[in-house]
């Protein structure tokens, strides 16, 4: 299980892309010649909300108990200045990994994802030290909640239309686009993922909207697959 949003969780997302047969079809000439790339924000991270003791059991995995009692109430937001090289070195390695990303990689409570796209697949994935490291043609944005509800299922057209989930592209909104990008929600939903925050309940709006978009978007990823494939038997003969 990886855990979000982290680069262990990242590593993940990055095999599934390159597995995705979905996206080897409608991603064929996406960013070749041109900058396909995603930028992923993680908006308003519960940081000062959330204590150490309240994270999945995997983060602290084999921390000595007294330890484990002493950093339970220190909140994300002051575990990088108060847990020093000491204490850290009992840590497993995704907790290390964990703080070393909180010290450095968060901006105003957002955490940046960058994900390298060309031509159906993903050569790169990176958690940026600042949300202007890298030039990208898309931005997803949405506070962490909405992508951890999107990787748990919920379709990214619901989230658009309910104004929780943003997009930005350099060029042109087209068809591609949009199958693209539905097809990274998609594939979100296929890692094996173990949430750091826990996720609230959805309103009952939000769960209807996701259904009433759910076959129409499957339906629009199908027939852009579809008219993709023939496109690219055609250009056999």
């Amino acid at each position: 299980m990886s855990l979000f949003p982290t680069q262990q969780w990242l590593d993940a997302y990055r095999r599934e892309i390159n597995e995705s047969a979905a996206l080897d079809d409608v991603g064929v000439g996406w960013g070749v010649g041109s900058n396909g790339d995603v930028l992923i924000v993680v908006e308003d991270l519960p940081l000062s909300e959330t204590r150490i003791g309240d994270l999945p059991e995997l983060v602290f995995e084999g921390v000595p108990e007294k330890i484990r009692n002493d950093i339970d109430d220190v909140t994300l937001d002051e575990a990088p200045e108060l847990i020093d090289d000491g204490v850290r070195e009992h840590f497993p390695p995704v907790s290390q990994d964990l703080l070393d990303q909180l010290e450095f990689c968060v901006h105003e409570g957002n955490i940046y994802c960058y994900i390298g796209l060309e031509n159906g697949k993903c050569p790169e994935v990176e958690i940026l030290d600042g949300p202007d490291d890298r030039e990208v043609n898309a931005v997803l944005e949405a506070e962490w909640d909405i992508w951890q509800a999107i990787i748990d299922g919920r379709p990214a057209t619901s989230a658009v239309l309910g104004g929780d989930l943003s997009i930005e592209t350099d060029g042109p909104f087209g068809p591609q686009t949009l199958t693209v990008l539905q097809l990274l929600g998609d594939v979100a939903a296929d890692v094996a993922t173990t949430f750091m925050f826990e996720q609230s309940r959805r309103s009952m709006p939000d769960l209807v909207l996701d259904e009433a978009v759910r076959q129409p978007a499957a339906f629009q990823k199908l027939a852009y697959r579809q008219a993709a494939l023939t496109s690219r038997l055609f250009s056999l003969f």
